[in-house]
Protein backbone atom coordinates (compact mmCIF):
# COMPACT_ATOMS: atom_id res chain seq x y z
CA UNK A 1 0.00 0.00 0.00
CA UNK A 2 1.75 3.09 -1.24
CA UNK A 3 0.35 6.61 -0.96
CA UNK A 4 0.64 8.37 -4.30
CA UNK A 5 1.60 12.01 -4.65
CA UNK A 6 1.28 12.32 -8.43
CA UNK A 7 -2.15 12.30 -10.02
CA UNK A 8 -0.94 12.29 -13.63
CA UNK A 9 -2.00 8.65 -14.05
CA UNK A 10 -5.60 9.91 -14.12
CA UNK A 11 -5.02 11.29 -17.64
CA UNK A 12 -4.45 7.80 -19.03
CA UNK A 13 -6.38 5.56 -16.64
CA UNK A 14 -9.97 5.21 -15.50
CA UNK A 15 -9.33 3.16 -12.38
CA UNK A 16 -11.86 1.77 -9.98
CA UNK A 17 -11.63 3.56 -6.64
CA UNK A 18 -12.40 2.10 -3.24
CA UNK A 19 -13.02 4.76 -0.61
CA UNK A 20 -12.62 3.41 2.90
CA UNK A 21 -12.78 4.66 6.46
CA UNK A 22 -12.12 3.22 9.88
CA UNK A 23 -13.21 3.97 13.38
CA UNK A 24 -10.81 2.81 16.07
CA UNK A 25 -10.27 2.54 19.82
CA UNK A 26 -7.67 5.32 19.64
CA UNK A 27 -4.94 6.89 17.52
CA UNK A 28 -2.04 4.46 17.99
CA UNK A 29 -2.14 1.55 15.52
CA UNK A 30 0.33 -0.43 17.65
CA UNK A 31 -1.97 -0.67 20.66
CA UNK A 32 -5.40 0.45 19.44
CA UNK A 33 -7.75 -1.56 17.24
CA UNK A 34 -10.36 -1.12 14.51
CA UNK A 35 -14.02 -1.03 15.65
CA UNK A 36 -15.66 -0.18 12.32
CA UNK A 37 -14.65 -0.54 8.69
CA UNK A 38 -16.60 0.90 5.80
CA UNK A 39 -15.76 0.88 2.11
CA UNK A 40 -17.42 1.89 -1.17
CA UNK A 41 -16.17 0.72 -4.58
CA UNK A 42 -16.72 3.30 -7.31
CA UNK A 43 -16.31 2.43 -10.98
CA UNK A 44 -17.07 4.53 -14.02
CA UNK A 45 -19.46 6.81 -12.13
CA UNK A 46 -21.31 4.00 -10.35
CA UNK A 47 -21.10 2.39 -6.92
CA UNK A 48 -20.27 -1.25 -7.63
CA UNK A 49 -19.54 -2.57 -4.15
CA UNK A 50 -19.98 -1.69 -0.51
CA UNK A 51 -19.22 -2.98 2.96
CA UNK A 52 -19.74 -1.64 6.46
CA UNK A 53 -19.00 -3.66 9.58
CA UNK A 54 -18.82 -3.08 13.28
CA UNK A 55 -15.85 -5.07 14.53
CA UNK A 56 -15.05 -6.56 17.91
CA UNK A 57 -11.65 -5.02 18.73
CA UNK A 58 -11.13 -7.50 21.58
CA UNK A 59 -10.11 -4.59 23.82
CA UNK A 60 -12.19 -1.98 25.65
CA UNK A 61 -13.20 1.17 23.78
CA UNK A 62 -12.25 4.19 25.92
CA UNK A 63 -15.29 6.34 26.80
CA UNK A 64 -13.57 9.47 25.43
CA UNK A 65 -13.28 7.73 22.05
CA UNK A 66 -16.85 6.41 22.18
CA UNK A 67 -18.02 9.99 22.74
CA UNK A 68 -16.50 10.90 19.34
CA UNK A 69 -17.75 8.09 17.10
CA UNK A 70 -20.66 6.83 19.19
CA UNK A 71 -19.51 3.19 19.15
CA UNK A 72 -19.55 1.53 22.58
CA UNK A 73 -18.38 -1.84 23.87
CA UNK A 74 -21.97 -3.13 23.83
CA UNK A 75 -22.23 -2.26 20.10
CA UNK A 76 -19.29 -4.48 19.12
CA UNK A 77 -19.94 -7.35 21.51
CA UNK A 78 -20.42 -10.51 19.44
CA UNK A 79 -19.43 -8.82 16.17
CA UNK A 80 -16.79 -10.41 13.93
CA UNK A 81 -13.13 -9.72 14.59
CA UNK A 82 -11.05 -7.89 11.99
CA UNK A 83 -9.36 -11.08 10.77
CA UNK A 84 -12.81 -12.29 9.64
CA UNK A 85 -13.54 -9.04 7.75
CA UNK A 86 -10.17 -8.53 6.05
CA UNK A 87 -10.62 -11.20 3.33
CA UNK A 88 -13.79 -9.46 2.10
CA UNK A 89 -12.03 -6.08 2.25
CA UNK A 90 -9.07 -7.42 0.24
CA UNK A 91 -11.44 -8.81 -2.39
CA UNK A 92 -13.30 -5.48 -2.61
CA UNK A 93 -10.11 -3.43 -3.08
CA UNK A 94 -8.51 -5.76 -5.62
CA UNK A 95 -7.40 -3.97 -8.83
CA UNK A 96 -8.41 -0.55 -7.54
CA UNK A 97 -6.96 2.67 -6.21
CA UNK A 98 -7.64 2.79 -2.48
CA UNK A 99 -8.86 6.18 -1.21
CA UNK A 100 -9.01 7.66 2.29
CA UNK A 101 -9.04 11.07 3.93
CA UNK A 102 -5.80 11.33 5.92
CA UNK A 103 -4.80 8.01 4.39
CA UNK A 104 -1.70 7.45 6.56
CA UNK A 105 -3.95 6.89 9.58
CA UNK A 106 -6.31 4.36 7.96
CA UNK A 107 -3.60 2.59 5.97
CA UNK A 108 -1.46 2.26 9.12
CA UNK A 109 -4.29 0.51 10.96
CA UNK A 110 -5.06 -1.79 8.00
CA UNK A 111 -1.39 -2.76 7.64
CA UNK A 112 -1.16 -3.56 11.37
CA UNK A 113 -4.38 -5.59 11.23
CA UNK A 114 -3.12 -7.52 8.19
CA UNK A 115 0.17 -8.19 9.97
CA UNK A 116 -1.59 -9.43 13.11
CA UNK A 117 -3.76 -11.71 10.96
CA UNK A 118 -0.66 -13.01 9.15
CA UNK A 119 -2.05 -11.76 5.83
CA UNK A 120 -0.09 -10.20 3.00
CA UNK A 121 -0.25 -6.43 2.51
CA UNK A 122 -1.44 -5.86 -1.06
CA UNK A 123 0.61 -3.81 -3.49
CA UNK A 124 -1.97 -1.15 -4.20
CA UNK A 125 -1.92 2.58 -4.80
CA UNK A 126 -3.53 4.77 -2.14
CA UNK A 127 -4.91 8.23 -2.90
CA UNK A 128 -5.25 10.64 0.03
CA UNK A 129 -8.15 13.06 -0.51
CA UNK A 130 -6.31 15.66 1.59
CA UNK A 131 -3.51 15.71 -1.02
CA UNK A 132 -6.07 15.70 -3.83
CA UNK A 133 -8.00 18.55 -2.18
CA UNK A 134 -4.85 20.64 -1.79
CA UNK A 135 -4.26 20.32 -5.52
CA UNK A 136 -7.91 20.98 -6.45
CA UNK A 137 -8.55 23.82 -3.97
CA UNK A 138 -5.17 25.29 -2.96
CA UNK A 139 -4.88 27.77 -0.11
CA UNK A 140 -7.73 26.61 2.11
CA UNK A 141 -7.25 27.14 5.84
CA UNK A 142 -8.40 23.62 6.66
CA UNK A 143 -8.56 20.38 4.72
CA UNK A 144 -10.45 18.44 7.36
CA UNK A 145 -13.18 16.29 5.89
CA UNK A 146 -15.88 18.23 7.76
CA UNK A 147 -14.59 21.62 6.52
CA UNK A 148 -14.27 20.37 2.94
CA UNK A 149 -17.79 18.93 3.11
CA UNK A 150 -19.12 22.31 4.22
CA UNK A 151 -17.12 24.16 1.54
CA UNK A 152 -18.38 21.77 -1.16
CA UNK A 153 -22.00 21.67 0.13
CA UNK A 154 -21.85 17.95 0.89
CA UNK A 155 -24.46 16.88 3.43
CA UNK A 156 -22.86 15.15 6.41
CA UNK A 157 -25.39 12.85 8.04
CA UNK A 158 -23.35 10.90 10.62
CA UNK A 159 -19.79 12.22 11.02
CA UNK A 160 -17.20 9.90 12.54
CA UNK A 161 -19.03 6.78 11.42
CA UNK A 162 -17.33 4.78 8.69
CA UNK A 163 -20.23 4.47 6.25
CA UNK A 164 -21.10 8.17 6.16
CA UNK A 165 -17.44 9.25 6.22
CA UNK A 166 -16.89 7.02 3.15
CA UNK A 167 -19.82 8.64 1.36
CA UNK A 168 -18.53 12.14 2.14
CA UNK A 169 -14.99 11.17 1.12
CA UNK A 170 -16.33 9.77 -2.16
CA UNK A 171 -18.09 13.06 -2.91
CA UNK A 172 -14.87 14.99 -2.17
CA UNK A 173 -13.00 12.59 -4.46
CA UNK A 174 -15.47 13.03 -7.33
CA UNK A 175 -15.50 16.83 -7.06
CA UNK A 176 -11.71 16.99 -6.72
CA UNK A 177 -11.16 14.74 -9.74
CA UNK A 178 -13.48 16.95 -11.82
CA UNK A 179 -11.40 20.05 -10.93
CA UNK A 180 -8.08 18.33 -11.57
CA UNK A 181 -9.19 16.79 -14.89
CA UNK A 182 -10.66 20.11 -16.06
CA UNK A 183 -7.35 21.83 -15.29
CA UNK A 184 -5.42 19.32 -17.42
CA UNK A 185 -7.37 19.98 -20.61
Amino acid sequence: MEIIHDFSFLKDEKPDFVVFDLETTGLNNRKDRIVELGAIRFSDGEITGHMDYLIDPQIKIPSVVSSIHGIFDRDVQGKPTIDRILPEFLTLIQDSVLVAHNANFDVGFIKKALGRADMEIPKIRVLDTIKLSKKAWPGRKSYSQQNLASFLSIDVKNAHRAEDDCRVCLEILKKGLEIIKAGEK
